[in-house]
């Protein structure tokens, strides 16, 4: 690999990296939203370390004597070109272009949540939740997966019991031909440190994996202690089929 071809796959890299941040939001199946700054800092670099790259070959070539590949020697003696040359491994470079650009992996779904375990329940006191409002007469209770499933396991008041609460997820197969699972995947920083959130739906069949679903139903309260249930119930009484978002973590 020459000067030149190095560049390139710089460029090529930095190219990629703007494309899924700047240009569209593929990056968010990846990483999480707040570093996308730091993703475009980092295309930009590669941009302007591939033009300068490519810049000096070639100048080195237009000078009298020079050579493209090598900016040391002014005609060069046998073997010195081989300096201006990288190891053959680096054209793997190349690799993450052709994954993000041409495979394009999506966000994380149904797969890993169906093989992982899910959330541990976080010790959080009642008082640390937002108030639910007085009653049905406010409509349903729109939240996120993460925030029912930290109620269901540590709100001791039980404050969903009796309300409507809209949520929204991807399908997952459940334990049994007739259940399944409404889950969504919480990350910290990137897609290797995603845990699953979910909550193991009644009262519908259930739908192709995969594809989210907008559900309003109630709580099935259990007996007992709420840490001691594995996969919290939630009965459906409608469900809204819904395109994916641009952001599939919570």
């Amino acid at each position: 690999m020459n000067r030149i071809a190095q560049g390139l796959v710089l460029a090529l890299l930095g190219t990629s990296v703007l494309s899924a941040t700047v240009f569209s939001d593929l990056y968010l199946n990846y990483v999480q939203g707040l570093l996308k700054p730091f993703l475009v800092a980092a295309g930009v670099v590669l941009l302007a370390l591939a033009a300068w790259v490519i810049t000096a070959d070639v100048r080195t070539a237009l000078r009298p004597g020079g050579t493209a590949d090598d900016p040391h020697t002014a005609g060069g003696e046998a073997g010195c070109g081989d300096h201006g040359h990288a190891p053959r491994v680096a054209w793997l470079l190349l690799l993450p272009v052709v994954s993000v650009v041409v495979v394009a992996p999506p966000a994380l779904g149904a797969y890993t949540a169906e093989s992982s375990e899910p959330a541990s329940p976080v010790s959080n006191e009642a008082d640390d939740f937002d108030d639910l409002g007085s009653g049905d007469t406010d409509g349903p209770v729109e939240m996120e997966l993460s925030e029912f499933v930290s109620r269901a396991w540590t709100d001791t008041d039980r404050e969903m019991a009796g309300r409507t609460i809209e949520l929204t997820g991807f399908a997952v197969a459940g334990p049994e031909n007739e259940e399944w699972y409404l889950a969504r995947l919480e990350m910290a920083c990137c897609a290797a440190d995603a845990v699953v959130n979910r909550v193991l739906v009644t009262g519908q069949p259930a739908p192709e994996e995969d594809t989210w679903w907008t559900v309003r139903g109630t709580w099935e309260e259990p007996d007992g202690d709420l840490q001691s249930v594995r996969d919290h119930r939630f009965a459906v009484a409608e469900m809204t089929r819904v395109t994916d978002p641009p952001d599939p973590y919570e």
